[in-house]
């Protein structure tokens, strides 16, 4: 019996990280953000494919890396060491009028809770400003503490509850005034 491979998936580069003991205590100062380039999207999509909400919803990397490629006009990496530490993605304009959205933002696993998060969400501050915007929105799941955690210590503050198109469940809509 020979067997036939009917889903190709899209091999990612290994995404290996110098040893968390030989980091800086202090890795914001390490931190280059730019936006991301043609190398780096499928590390940005394997990063994505394993986070949630995107791993909990079975997404696969093929569509991961679809939907990086889709957002990469919007995306900015931040690199530690030459390699992607995490992402942001803002977007000009988004569900709510007038006000910049800030769609993704995720960070590798072994770097969370070191600086990486809150640089990043400073920076998308920062974009959205160079946007002429003057506030910037985003949506969490409230069951993710340390999200909303980090958007509430930035000064985010809940706007309202809302449903969320993909998953049916519901969402903060968080905004902040730039």
């Amino acid at each position: 019996m020979t067997m036939k491979r009917v889903d190709p998936t899209v091999d990612a580069p290994a995404v290996p990280m110098a040893e968390l003991n030989q980091l800086p205590s202090e890795l914001v100062t390490q931190l280059k953000l730019a936006p991301v380039s043609d190398e780096e999207l499928p590390v940005v999509a394997t990063l994505r494919n394993q986070s949630d909400p995107w791993k909990a919803r079975g997404e696969s990397l093929e569509e991961s890396l679809e939907a990086v490629g889709k957002l990469r006009p919007f995306m900015q990496v931040a690199r530690l060491h030459g390699q992607v530490a995490g992402y942001v993605t803002i977007e000009r304009d988004g569900p709510v009028p007038g006000a910049a959205y800030l769609r993704n933002i995720v960070v590798r696993p072994e770097l969370r809770r070191r600086g990486v998060g809150k640089r990043l969400l400073e920076h998308a501050l920062d974009t959205a400003r160079d946007m002429y915007r003057k506030t910037l929105t985003l949506r969490v799941d409230p069951s993710n503490a340390s999200a909303v955690s980090l958007f509430r210590s930035l000064g985010f503050t809940t706007v309202t509850t809302v449903v969320s198109k993909k998953s049916g469940k519901l969402r903060l809509l968080m905004s902040r005034e730039l």
